[in-house]
C-alpha cells in the first residue's frame, strides 16, 4: 500500500472463459463472484471490486494492560488499572446524567475512550508508561453530541474520578490546575515530585466525526489508540472511511501538526503572534513532536535520533533552533515538492500498523526483502481459511508462478510496495519460499470484508450467504496467483466443499 501502483496490468487474466469453466456447475457461487466484481472480462485488480472495502474492522493496536497507576510512584493501596477506572468513571457520570435524560443509559459501557498525547505515545513506542517521559494523563472521552462542553459533564467526571481514586487511597493534589488555570485532578509522583494531571477531552460522536482532525475533532488514527473492543466499529462503518480517505486524513493531520510545531519553534514571540503560541511550550518538546511526526511516517531511525536528542540535549535555545531547522525541519517538511514522499511514508506506516494490529506476534511483519531491485515490506499472512480454500483451487487450476507454485503451498503473505502477486525466497528465519499479494488485498481477504459484502447484498435485495462469499473470494485468490489458467468444469466441484 505504500506506493499504491495499480496492479490491473500485472495480475493476469480472469477471463470470461476461465470464470465460466470454474463456476458453470455452481450458480450460487457464480452469482457471488459476479456480485463482487464490476467486470470479469478484464484483468483482475483491486479496482475491479464493486464494493470497495472500508479501512478495516477496527482492532486495538495497543492493549489496555500497560495503562496503570503504579503504587511505587503515586502511592495508594495497589497498582490501579486506568482503563477500567475510567470506564467506571464515565459510566457512573452517564448514569448520573441519565436521571434527567434517560436515553443516555443506552450509551453506558459503549462510549469509546482513548489515551492521548505523551501517555498514548509512551505505550505505543515502548509498550509501557514511562513516567519520566509523560507529563499529563490525557484521555479522549467520546460522548453523545447532546451532552456538550457546557453541560457540566466534565466537572462531574472529575468529581467521580476523585471519589474513585480515594477507594485506592490515591489522593488528588488539592487545588490542582493545568497551565491554563483550569481545575483538574492531579496526582503527585513521589519519586520526582512531578505532578501528573488528568486531562479529559470531550469528543462529540457526531455522524462522520471519525473523519475529523485527530487533535481537534477526535478523528480516527490507527497508530496509537485504545478503544473498548467494538465500541468504535459502527462509527468507522458509518463514515465509509476507505484507504484513500485515510491517507488524505493522515496527511492533513501531519501538515497541521508540522505547522503548529514550526510556529512554536520559529514563529514570532512578540505582539499579537504571542497569542497563538502554545502556552507552556518548552523548546526541548520540539524533539518529542518531531519524533511523533517521524513515527507517523514510519521513519524509525529518525525517530530514535530525535528521542535521543529529546532526552540528552543540553544546548542553548539558539543551538536547538539551529539543530531543529537544519537537521530535521527539511526532512519532516510537507511542502508541495515533498508531498509524494509524505504520502508514500504515511501509507507504508499505515500498512505495517494494520498488519501488526491483525497479528501482533508475527515477527516478519515490517521486515524488508529485496525483489527485482525494489525493497518489499512483508506484512501479515493471508488468513488460513482463505489460504486453505484458495490453495485447493490453486492445485486444481495449475500454477504459472515460479517453482510450480511452491510459495502458495507454503507461506502466503501480503506485502507493501508490491505492484503484482509475486514469489520471493525468504531467508532461513523466514521459512523459505513465500507467495506475496499486494497489501491492498489485505482489506479484501478478511472476515470484515465478507460481512460488508453480505450486508450490501441484503441492502440490494440480493442476499448471499457469507460462506458463498468466502468461496467466491477463494476463486479470486486462486486467480490472482495462477493468472490465465484454464479450469475444466470437472475441476469446479471442489469449490462447493470449501
Amino acid at each position: 500500500m505504500a506506493t499504491r501502483r495499480p496492479s490491473s496490468k500485472n495480475n493476469g487474466s480472469i477471463g470470461q472463459e476461465t470464470v465460466r469453466a470454474l463456476l458453470a456447475r455452481k450458480p450460487a457461487l457464480r452469482r457471488a463472484v459476479e456480485f463482487l466484481l464490476a467486470r470479469t472480462e478484464q484483468n483482475l485488480s483491486f479496482q475491479d471490486l464493486r464494493i470497495q472495502p472500508l479501512i478495516g474492522g477496527h482492532c486495538n493496536l495497543i492493549r489496555e494492560e500497560p495503562f496503570f497507576l503504579p503504587k511505587e510512584r503515586l502511592g495508594g493501596s495497589q497498582d490501579v488499572a486506568m482503563v477500567p477506572l475510567l470506564r467506571t468513571v464515565v459510566d457512573e457520570t452517564l448514569r448520573a446524567f441519565a436521571a434527567t435524560s434517560p436515553h443516555l443509559l443506552q450509551y453506558v459501557g459503549k462510549t469509546p475512550i482513548s489515551p492521548y498525547g505523551s501517555l498514548a505515545l509512551s505505550v505505543s513506542r515502548w509498550g509501557y508508561v514511562d513516567w519520566d517521559y509523560i507529563r499529563d494523563l490525557d484521555w479522549r472521552i467520546f460522548l453523545p453530541p447532546e451532552i456538550g462542553h457546557v453541560s457540566g459533564f466534565k466537572s462531574e467526571l472529575e468529581r467521580t474520578l476523585t471519589r474513585e481514586l480515594r477507594k485506592f487511597q490515591l489522593h488528588a493534589v488539592l487545588g490542582g490546575k493545568d497551565e491554563q488555570g483550569v481545575a483538574q485532578v492531579q496526582l503527585r509522583d513521589q519519586r520526582t515530585e512531578e505532578v501528573h494531571g488528568f486531562h479529559f477531552f470531550l469528543i462529540a460522536m457526531k455522524p462522520g466525526f471519525v473523519r475529523g482532525n485527530i487533535h481537534h475533532d477526535g478523528g480516527y488514527s490507527p497508530h496509537f489508540a485504545y478503544f473498548p473492543q467494538g465500541s468504535f466499529d459502527e462509527y468507522l462503518a458509518s463514515s465509509d472511511l476507505q484507504w484513500s480517505d485515510m491517507i488524505a486524513q493522515q496527511r492533513e493531520d501531519y501538515i497541521a501538526m508540522f505547522s503548529q510545531l514550526s510556529f512554536n519553534i520559529f514563529g514570532e514571540s512578540s505582539g499579537e503572534d504571542r497569542l497563538y503560541k502554545t502556552r507552556g511550550w518548552y523548546l526541548n518538546k520540539a524533539f518529542k513532536w518531531y519524533a511523533t511526526l517521524a513515527r507517523v511516517r514510519g521513519l524509525s531511525s529518525l525517530e530514535e535520533d530525535l528521542m535521543y536528542q529529546y532526552e540528552n540535549f543540553r544546548g542553548s535555545a539558539e543551538e536547538l533552533s539551529y539543530l531543529a531547522r537544519y537537521r530535521y525541519y527539511g526532512r519532516m517538511s510537507p511542502s508541495p515538492q515533498h508531498l509524494d514522499d509524505v504520502d508514500r511514508d504515511l501509507a507504508r506506516a499505515l500498512s505495517i500498523a494494520y498488519a501488526r494490529g491483525r497479528d501482533s506476534e508475527d515477527s516478519l511483519v515490517g521486515k524488508q526483502v529485496s525483489l527485482d531491485g525494489a525493497e518489499i515490506i512483508l506484512l501479515e499472512r493471508v488468513p488460513e481459511r482463505f489460504h486453505a480454500a484458495g490453495s485447493k483451487l490453486f492445485k486444481r487450476a495449475g500454477s504459472s508462478l515460479p517453482d510450480e507454485g511452491k510459495g502458495f503451498a507454503g507461506q502466503l503473505r501480503f506485502a507493501d510496495n508490491l505492484a503484482a502477486p509475486s514469489s520471493v525466497q525468504l531467508d532461513k528465519h523466514g521459512q523459505g519460499q513465500a507467495a506475496l499479494l499486494p497489501a491492498e488485498w489485505s482489506m479484501v481477504f478478511c472476515d470484515a470484508y465478507v460481512r460488508r459484502v453480505a450486508e450490501k447484498a441484503r441492502e440490494e435485495s440480493r442476499p448471499i450467504a457469507e460462506d458463498e462469499i468466502r468461496q467466491a473470494l477463494a476463486v479470486m485468490l486462486a486467480s490472482l496467483l495462477c493468472p490465465g489458467s484454464q479450469v475444466s468444469d470437472g475441476r469446479a466441484d471442489a469449490i462447493g466443499s470449501e
